[in-house]
């Protein structure tokens, strides 16, 4: 009998929670695949043409981007209009150009123009405004914005006894990457910075030099992601780098559930380390490497349920993510509550920024 009574509890959440209808989405993105920011001095590919340069989205990166618009418009058909409308759709970007660009085409993928928006029936494609802030005060996206707390917690924890402890562990594989390199490798930034740049070789079939091999990649990758994850290390450091992206989310929803004329379909552009710090403040992981377009999506219900989902790439699934600090059925108020700690009532304040 009890089976049976847990059994009919099953399935009427199943029918309440399909009865909600979607009221807004929050698509937070990793930029498509780049070229190296940086080589090193004993790199065998230091003098390849990149087209645009160091730092750009190559053809590939590109071609994800538009894809990644277009697999958001088949996942969210029902729910993303026919046509483009400033009202309705917001792209926010960091200042960094391969960001800009990825926005760009993740907004021809999502909207091409149809009927009466074609304005060259040669160039299915129309302009979709991009905003962004400066990189020294943009506190959402790119997150270098001045914090002096957060500043002196950060050296801190870069003079922790953790670091101190990976610094030890890793002393033998920053000698062998030294020699080889010809660089000076001595801490896991420099590793992550090396590791990102050998990845986009492969990525474009470029040959690793003989002294790199699958277990050395993978290693490496651990590495990075560790250093990914000292950025937001304590609460604090949570708090004031993916608390606030957290926060603006929350503060856009409670304007639509309070009948407010704000977007449905909020759409971000960033970087590996945003995913991170966001990811990091809602306690879904310890530590990640986010593939390039990697996804992050939020979404509110008209019942004031919110769902998180992460999408590891497009070609892969999209997975619902379990809120730690939420009940299963997480409603606006109930998340407010449990991620209070993460989530700044003012940043300015708190950082001691003057605006």
């Amino acid at each position: 009998m009890m089976f049976f009574k847990r059994l009919l509890t099953f399935f009427l959440c199943v029918l309440y929670v399909n009865a909600a209808n979607l009221k807004q989405i929050h698509v937070l993105f990793r930029h498509g695949e780049r070229s190296p920011r940086s080589t090193y001095p004993k790199d065998p590919h230091k003098d390849f043409k990149w087209d645009g340069g160091l730092g750009q989205l190559t053809n590939n990166g590109k071609l994800q981007m538009y894809i990644l618009g277009q697999e958001l418009r088949n996942h969210y058909n029902d729910f993303i209009p026919k046509y483009y409308w400033p009202v309705d759709v917001n792209f926010s970007s960091s200042s960094v150009a391969r960001c800009l660009t990825s926005a760009e085409l993740v907004g021809a993928g999502l909207f091409p123009p149809q009927d009466v928006q074609i304005w060259n029936p040669d160039l299915l494609w129309q302009p979709i405004p991009i905003h962004y802030l400066p990189r020294n005060v943009d506190n959402l996206l790119t997150m270098k914005s001045n914090c002096t707390e957060y500043d002196n917690q950060f050296r801190q924890v870069h003079n922790s006894s953790k670091v101190l402890q990976y610094n030890q562990a890793y002393e033998n594989l920053y000698e062998y990457l030294t020699i080889h390199t010809g660089m000076t490798v001595d801490n896991i930034e420099t590793v992550e910075s090396l590791h990102n740049t050998l990845e986009i070789y492969q990525m474009n079939n470029l040959s690793l030099p003989y002294w790199i091999n699958d277990t050395l990649m993978a290693q490496m990758k651990i590495i990075a992601a560790q250093n990914l994850a000292i950025y937001s290390e304590t609460n604090y450091m949570k708090r004031m780098k993916g608390g606030y992206f957290i926060k603006t989310v929350l503060d856009l929803m409670k304007s639509s559930l309070n009948s407010k004329k704000v977007p449905s379909i909020n759409m971000y552009a960033a970087h590996d380390l945003t995913l991170v710090h966001v990811m990091r403040a809602l306690d879904l992981i310890d530590t990640l490497k986010p593939e390039l377009g990697a996804t992050l999506i939020f979404e509110l219900y008209d019942d004031e349920q919110i769902k998180v989902y992460y999408w590891e790439n497009w070609k892969g699934k999209i997975e619902e993510q379990l809120l730690p600090h939420c009940r299963t059925i997480c409603r606006v108020e109930q998340f407010q509550e449990g991620y209070q700690e993460f989530i700044p009532e003012n940043w300015y304040e708190e950082c001691q920024v003057k605006i």
